[in-house]
C-alpha cells in the first residue's frame, strides 16, 4: 500500500539525511577508551608531563582519532574514506589560509599579551625553558645558531615552525582532524553550520578535559583551566569547520591545527610574567586572539563570500 496522501506513480519524497548518533558515539567512545588507555600506560610506566618524552608521546597519541576513523570507516562501516573523512588537498587559497592565518593568530596572541600587566618581552627566549616548553639544550643551540647567523634568537623561531609547520605538525594535525573534522563533522553536517561546529567542539573538549585532572596544561588551575580549554575548543571549532567546509578537506584544517601548534612557540617564548591563565595556549590572551580570527572568518561569509554557508 501507498502512504495516505501519495498520488500513484509518483516519486516517494526524498528523506532528509539524518545523523547517525550511534556511529558518531560508538567512534567517541573508541577514542576516548583508546587515547586514556595509552595515557594511562604512559603514566605507569613512569612518565611525565613535565618530561620531554611526553612531546613524543602526546605527538604519537595525536594520530589515535585518525586511526579510529580511517580503521571504522574502511573495516567497519565500508564507506568511501576519501569523501567520508574529506581527504582531499587542494592547492587553492584556502590552502595558503590553513598555513598563514596560524602566523597571524600567534602574532596577535602576543600583541594581547603584551598588553597584560605584569608581562614583558624576553628576547633570551628564557621563559619557553621556565615553561618546559624548550629544553637549556634546544634554547642554547637556538641562541648559537643565532649569534653565528647575526639574528636576534627569536626569529629563528619562524623557520623552525614553518619547517614543523609541513612535517611533525602536520602529522599531528591531520591525525586529529581527520577524525574531528572529518568524519565527526561530516556525520554531524544535517544539524546546520553552527550546531556541527559546536557538538564538534563539545566532543573535542571532552576528549581533552580528563588530561586536566592529570595535571597537564593548567596545574595551578585545573577548574579555570577545564572552563578556558572548553571555551577554546569550542570557538576554534568554529573557525575549522568553516575551513572545512570552504576548503572541502579535513587535511588543509590538520595543516592549520599543525601550524597553530608549530608556531605557538612565537606568542609564547618572548613572553616573560603572567600566568598559565593570561598568557600561553588555551589563555585568555590566546582566546582573545581566536576570537578575532574566527570573526574574520564569519566576516568573510557575510560579506565576501556568494556563496554564504553559515546563514
Amino acid at each position: 500500500m501507498q502512504p495516505a496522501g501519495q498520488i500513484e506513480g509518483a516519486p516517494a519524497e526524498a528523506q532528509p539525511p539524518r545523523v547517525r548518533w550511534r556511529r558518531v558515539a560508538f567512534y567517541y567512545l573508541l577514542v576516548y577508551a583508546v587515547s586514556y588507555g595509552l595515557v594511562g600506560a604512559f603514566l605507569a610506566s613512569g612518565g611525565s608531563f613535565e618530561d620531554s618524552s611526553w612531546v613524543f608521546f602526546a605527538q604519537a597519541s595525536s594520530l589515535v582519532p585518525a586511526l579510529s576513523a580511517i580503521a571504522l570507516g574502511r573495516w567497519l562501516w565500508r564507506m568511501p574514506l576519501r569523501d567520508s573523512l574529506a581527504l582531499r588537498l587542494r592547492f587553492d587559497r584556502w590552502l595558503l589560509v590553513a598555513l598563514l592565518v596560524p602566523w597571524l593568530l600567534c602574532l596577535l596572541a602576543l600583541g594581547f599579551g603584551l598588553l597584560v600587566p605584569g608581562v614583558r618581552w624576553d628576547g633570551s627566549l628564557q621563559p619557553a625553558v621556565e615553561a618546559r616548553i624548550l629544553s637549556p639544550e634546544q634554547l642554547d643551540l637556538l641562541a648559537r645558531t643565532a649569534e653565528q647567523a647575526g639574528l636576534p634568537t627569536v626569529l629563528l623561531l619562524v623557520p623552525m615552525g614553518l619547517l614543523s609547520s609541513v612535517s611533525m605538525s602536520f602529522l599531528a594535525g591531520c591525525g586529529e582532524e581527520i577524525g574531528w573534522r572529518g568524519f565527526v563533522h561530516g556525520a554531524l553536517r544535517p544539524l546546520g553550520f553552527f550546531r556541527n561546529a559546536l557538538v564538534t567542539g563539545l566532543l573535542w573538549a571532552g576528549w581533552h578535559l580528563p588530561l586536566l585532572a592529570l595535571g597537564y596544561g593548567f596545574p595551578q588551575h585545573p577548574g579555570l583551566g577545564a572552563a578556558l580549554l572548553s571555551a577554546h575548543c569550542l570557538l576554534v571549532s568554529v573557525g575549522h569547520a568553516y575551513l572545512r567546509e570552504r576548503a572541502g578537506s579535513s587535511l588543509a584544517v590538520g595543516l592549520f591545527h599543525g601550524t597553530t601548534e608549530a608556531a605557538m612557540l612565537l606568542a609564547v617564548a618572548p613572553l616573560a610574567g603572567g600566568s598559565e591563565i593570561t598568557v600561553g595556549m588555551g589563555s585568555l590572551t590566546w582566546l582573545a586572539a581566536e576570537l578575532v580570527i574566527v570573526c574574520g572568518f564569519l566576516a568573510h561569509d557575510r560579506f565576501v563570500s556568494k556563496e554564504p554557508i553559515t546563514r
